[in-house]
């Protein structure tokens, strides 16, 4: 996961307008999905925000996938309110709630093999139920438990295990570690499939960082590995680019790769 900033979003003429129509319109009696063309018209251009239609939650490419606009506060049913919750309707059509996502982490499904299950379809759980709020008005005091790849700061909570690709938490905050499993589990990113090429290009990944390592280690002494060195530290900052895939688990294992004889590592985190 990446931050997303939702701000600089290409809209169409008039697009605001559109929307503002169709809320009254719902409002009126008509039926949300009467009018999913004015988040649907938008998929492509949230689409251009993440090089490679990559899907906002997962990181996972998604151009043979029929993608979709998802809700990040459902605009029907809320399975995980404690009282009946029809919604969050009022919302439907706020560009700030729109997330872009493929099908595996936007629609509910079970594996076939029963080992995993997800897809957030009508899940919004919060950490306090009690701020749940239920008609229209600000949500500012709810604090959802998904993480959110448009908040500047929840992508760095979620990071993956070298050794076999599955998702985990960065921190050991116990606030954050439950975010970070309930995401993993709603989102489905312990797919399978999904966990395998994250897996390997992990491996690639931490195979360049470890050839950058030696390199480095060797320019006291070896005046012309210069180039060599800034060839392996230009593929590196390319695998963890916001256009490559898992680019998020990329930043999570270069952090881990931080010692006082590298401060070069600390520099591609901050390029």
């Amino acid at each position: 996961m990446r931050y997303i900033n939702i701000n600089r979003l290409t809209l169409p003429d008039g697009w605001y307008a559109r929307a503002a129509a169709a809320k009254a319109a719902v409002e009126a009696g008509d039926s949300l999905d009467d009018h999913a063309d004015v988040w649907r018209d938008l998929k492509h251009n949230m689409a251009d925000l993440f090089p490679n239609e990559k899907c906002w939650y997962c990181e996972t490419k998604c151009v043979r996938d029929d993608n979709a606009v998802d809700h990040y506060r459902p605009k029907g049913r809320v399975r995980d309110a404690i009282n009946p919750h029809s919604g969050y309707r009022w919302l439907a059509f706020d560009l700030n709630n729109f997330r872009y996502s493929c099908r595996y982490c936007n629609e509910r499904r079970v594996n076939v093999k029963g080992d995993t299950e997800g897809g957030k379809a009508d899940r919004f759980p919060l950490l306090d139920e009690s701020k749940r709020v239920y008609n229209e008005g600000p949500c500012d005091e709810e604090f959802p438990v998904l993480l959110d790849p448009c908040d500047p700061t929840d992508w760095k909570l979620l990071g993956c295990q070298l050794e076999n690709g599955k998702p985990c938490s960065t921190s050991q905050d116990e606030t954050d570690k439950q975010r970070v499993e309930e995401s993993i589990k709603i989102f489905h990113l312990h797919h399978e499939p999904t966990c395998k090429a994250r897996h390997a290009e992990a491996v690639h990944f931490v195979q360049l960082v470890k050839e950058a390592k030696q390199l480095y280690l060797q320019l006291e002494t070896e005046l012309a590995g210069h180039q060599s060195f800034k060839r392996k530290a230009a593929e590196i900052l390319t695998a963890m680019d916001r256009s490559a895939e898992y680019s998020g688990e990329k930043h999570f294992l270069l952090r881990a790769e931080r010692d006082s004889r590298h401060p070069w590592i600390q520099d591609l985190l901050e390029a």
